[in-house]
């Protein structure tokens, strides 16, 4: 009476030396069906009754130990971590989570599940015979592979095609695209509203606004009756209304269609320089004293109020030049805001890049309750700040300024895949940073600073983006980041590779 493994090891050298004349696999599947009659006859002793089944299935897959190789260097990792997904319906095995670019998949050993005991067989590359997979032997994935699981019973057998995903580019890589062009402005800024990109600039002497919604070409948007050629550095957008200024008039619109004039109420004495940016339900600007001044855009409360330092220091570090802004929910709480302002600022002949932050609760037991407070000393003839106004806080630097923002001109901060860049022209304190080459990255909102390895668009022959090195501003919407330069027009989108994979 043959043994098992000696029945299979008979079989593998039958179909070795016949796979010659062996065109088709049924011939095969016909000779397993005979073996395993034979192995089933076998298998019963004296006092044993084995079950056989009808079913042919495969039930789990997954992967060993796997090699990657980057730069010519090894690394391991489990390739039990990647799920892959069976299809009962098509008989198809895949991973929907493609393994790390480098992966090494023509020498993988696998784990298989089957139902009821059915057999699995691998079948060659060309099809012409195959061989028991007992989970021991290397294979090569590098083109999707057959498995036939026979049933214990031999009444049938089911083929799966098992297809190893890889990654064929970097995830961390950045990926751009030159979309068309924008009508050539000097100096202009981008904004993400309502699903549209904007950009406002000075075009001929007048502040002139387009607008795209996939970057395939750009529509003049409807702009109120603007005297200053350069109210375009004063346009900016919250959640539900774009914003911008015009000499001492502020306009609002929803639709960047209808325009209102914004009745927001100043202080006695206050005249807004800029406007710099804006939250959820806030806008920001600097007065003429050089103050940070804040609005609140909700209900039926349109104040500014003047900020104070939360920490009690002077607000003499405020940046005076290249400033921009960056908001986005914080995910500690909901109805909050985390927001970051950054720009330069010189003392003696050195710059430096200065940063400062501000945690807008938005909700109706926070900054709702405040405001009403406050107005409430208002009405009392007082004249007192609520806690909440005062939340401005100067992100200080190391004293050996290790991972400091560096001052680079015209930087621009965004927020990107769950962390904020920033990027910029020239280093301003004579340092060897080349413009608009280099990203730095932060994953602490703003306290430290790294220089990543992402990419810049390219600055190939057909491709003018370097030109503009002192003269760009840049936007993100959440799947992209966008890059436009005044002087050229010349616009670029861009997206991490695994940022676009997770759509």
């Amino acid at each position: 009476m043959l043994k098992f493994r000696e029945l299979c090891v008979t079989l593998h050298g039958i179909l070795e030396k016949r796979h010659n004349w062996m065109k088709q696999i049924k011939t095969t599947y016909l000779l397993i069906a005979m073996l395993l009659g034979t192995l089933a006859s076998c298998t019963s002793t004296d006092d044993t009754t084995v079950t056989l089944y009808d079913d042919a299935a495969i039930t789990s897959f997954q992967l060993g130990t796997m090699n990657r190789y980057v730069n010519d260097e090894k690394t391991t990792f489990k390739g039990s971590d990647y799920l892959f997904h069976i299809d009962q319906i098509n008989r198809t095995i895949f991973n929907t989570d493609s393994l790390p670019l480098g992966t090494d998949i023509t020498k993988v050993v696998c784990y298989l599940g089957t139902y009821n005991n059915s057999n699995p067989f691998l079948v060659s590359q060309d099809g012409t015979y195959m061989t028991y997979y007992a989970g021991t032997d290397s294979i090569d994935f590098s083109t999707p592979r057959t498995f036939c699981v026979a049933s214990s019973s031999n009444v049938g057998y089911t083929n799966y095609t098992v297809k190893v995903n890889v990654h064929q580019k970097d995830p961390d890589a950045f990926e751009w695209q030159k979309m068309a062009n924008v009508p050539v402005m000097t100096g202009l800024r981008a904004l993400s509203f309502n699903d549209r990109i904007y950009v406002f600039g000075n075009e001929g002497g007048t502040t002139k606004a387009y607008y795209t919604e996939d970057g395939t070409s750009w529509t003049p948007a409807t702009l109120p009756a603007l005297t200053d050629a350069d109210a375009w550095g004063n346009a900016v957008a919250n959640l539900d209304s774009l914003y911008i200024m015009d000499g001492t008039n502020i306009y609002r619109s929803a639709d960047v269609n209808t325009w209102v004039t914004d009745g927001s109420k100043l202080p006695d004495g206050i005249t807004l320089e800029c406007l710099l940016g804006a939250s959820s339900t806030e806008v920001y600007a600097i007065d003429t004293n050089g103050s940070l001044i804040t609005k609140y855009c909700g209900g039926q409360l349109p104040l500014w109020i003047e900020a104070k330092d939360e920490t009690k220091s002077s607000l003499d570090a405020l940046p005076t030049q290249d400033i921009t802004m960056v908001s986005y929910p914080l995910n500690l709480s909901d109805s909050t805001d985390y927001v970051l302002m950054a720009g330069n600022k010189q003392t003696g002949d050195a710059w430096s890049g200065q940063l400062w932050r501000r945690i807008v609760d938005y909700s109706e037991t926070g900054i709702m309750s405040l405001l009403v407070e406050y107005v409430t000393t208002l009405i009392d003839g007082k004249d007192d700040y609520p806690e909440w106004i005062r939340k401005w806080t100067y992100v200080d630097r190391a004293d050996d300024h290790r991972y400091e923002l560096p001052a680079l001109e015209n930087i621009q901060l965004v927020r990107y895949d769950d962390v904020l860049l920033a990027f910029g022209g020239k280093g301003l304190n004579g340092t060897p940073t080349d413009a608009l080459r280099t990203i730095y990255t932060s994953r602490d909102n703003g306290i430290t600073w790294k220089e990543a390895t992402y990419s810049m668009p390219p600055t190939d022959g057909n491709a003018t983006f370097n030109s503009a090195a002192t003269s760009f501003s840049a936007t993100a919407d959440g799947n992209y980041i966008w890059i436009v330069c005044a002087g050229t027009g010349e616009v670029w989108r861009g997206q991490l590779n695994r940022v676009a994979w997770s759509r």
